[in-house]
């Protein structure tokens, strides 16, 4: 198994959550100046059984999503909207908004899987991407407790 610098080496998102998306990015907008934003939903209506996942079972779960890069970066701000999911579980546990997890751009999921196995850590939710990054799959694990924010990986697709 490789060196998590090797693995962790592409840090492509800070993901926030929040509990009303539009307040979330008026504020961000407003005061630090932050956008334009692209906002979707997930799963799209023209994807609405795309693979989702929470904890051992089968996800039936929609959330709001803004995406804008700041920099190097794209920034995630994520309101849930209806089942349940780790968005929804953090806005429970924490009593409101805030930052939900950093997201690493990988080449393989099992060995992210067996990295994180082996550290004790599991996967939580995990589903098919859509849009822009379809054809990739991402996976968030339960780093809440040792870093204070989830950890999600999305595979890269390479060309051939």
């Amino acid at each position: 198994m490789r060196e998590p610098k090797e693995i962790f080496k592409n840090l492509i998102q800070i993901g926030l959550i929040v509990e009303n998306l539009d307040t979330a990015l008026n504020n961000l907008e407003e005061i630090i100046g932050m956008g334009p934003f692209r906002i979707a939903e997930y799963p799209p209506a023209d994807e609405p059984n795309c693979e989702r996942t929470y904890y051992e079972g089968d996800g039936d779960y929609k959330g709001k999503f803004c995406f804008f890069h700041y920099g190097n970066i794209e920034f995630e701000v994520i309101q849930p909207i209806e089942g349940e999911n780790i968005w929804t579980d953090y806005l429970k546990e924490n009593k409101g908004p805030g930052l939900h997890h950093l997201k690493f751009l990988i080449d393989d999921h099992q060995e992210v899987n067996e990295f994180f196995e082996s550290k004790g850590i599991h996967r939580i939710q995990s589903g098919a991407s859509v849009g822009i990054n379809k054809g990739k799959s991402w996976a968030y694990y339960d780093t809440k407790e040792k870093f204070g924010f989830y950890i999600e990986v999305m595979n890269d697709l390479k060309k051939v």
